[in-house]
């Protein structure tokens, strides 16, 4: 099997922009996952499933979003970096 540096100029470019659409695909996904995130807290919030009063209830909320959007942030920089990257490599082709 060739390595990638031996390729065709054209079938690098379709491979890099199948991992571009790769990690936009999981780009959308993780900010899609964040806006449902907010909306399900949105509705726990406004049918009282969460008791703003219960200062336990509050701490493990905060924890669990700390914790939730942290990793999903993460992964947002992580995708984005990785679709610079990518755009990088396709303009360095000769095409």
């Amino acid at each position: 099997m060739k390595k990638f540096d031996e390729l065709p100029e054209g079938i690098k470019k379709n491979i890099l922009d199948l991992h571009y659409n790769k990690n936009l695909q999981y780009f959308n996904t993780t900010i899609i996952i964040i806006f449902t995130y907010f909306i399900g807290l949105i509705i726990a919030l406004l049918t009282k499933q969460i008791n703003l009063f219960d200062n336990g209830q509050l701490y493990l909320l905060a924890l669990i979003s700390i914790v939730v959007l942290s990793i999903l942030s993460i992964l947002l920089l992580y995708f984005k970096g990785n679709m610079k990257k990518i755009i990088t490599e396709i303009s360095k082709l000769n095409i």
